[in-house]
């Protein structure tokens, strides 16, 4: 249910990118939506990748010495499935475009 709801909400999330890109540059939701996409891989990328903004910010760890207990950890966010979503999204994004403009590619 959780890596539904990564994925649903990576999807979503990309879709708004677009109608907000759509409005600001008065463009058609296919013409703009490979640069969605690519601005997202990049957002995504930049906080997930190794040596993130998001891993330098966070707290630092326990030392050795304390006698700290943790609990089971649940998995919340699955970066490599966001990741996955928004390059399959671009993917089809530019394969609508070609779709859409084949006659005038030829």
């Amino acid at each position: 249910m959780i890596k539904f709801l990564n994925l649903a909400i990576t999807a979503i999330s990309i879709i708004l990118v677009n109608v907000v890109f759509m409005f600001i540059l008065n463009a058609g939701f296919i013409e703009v939506s490979f640069f969605a996409g690519i601005v997202s891989i990049v957002v995504i990328r930049f906080f997930t990748s190794p040596g993130n903004y998001a891993k330098a910010n966070r707290q630092p760890t326990q030392s050795s010495l304390s006698t700290v207990q943790f609990g089971d950890k649940t998995k919340y966010l699955y970066p490599k499935l966001i990741e996955g979503t928004s390059l399959v999204y671009t993917a089809l994004s530019l394969a609508t475009i070609f779709a859409a403009y084949y006659e005038y590619l030829i």
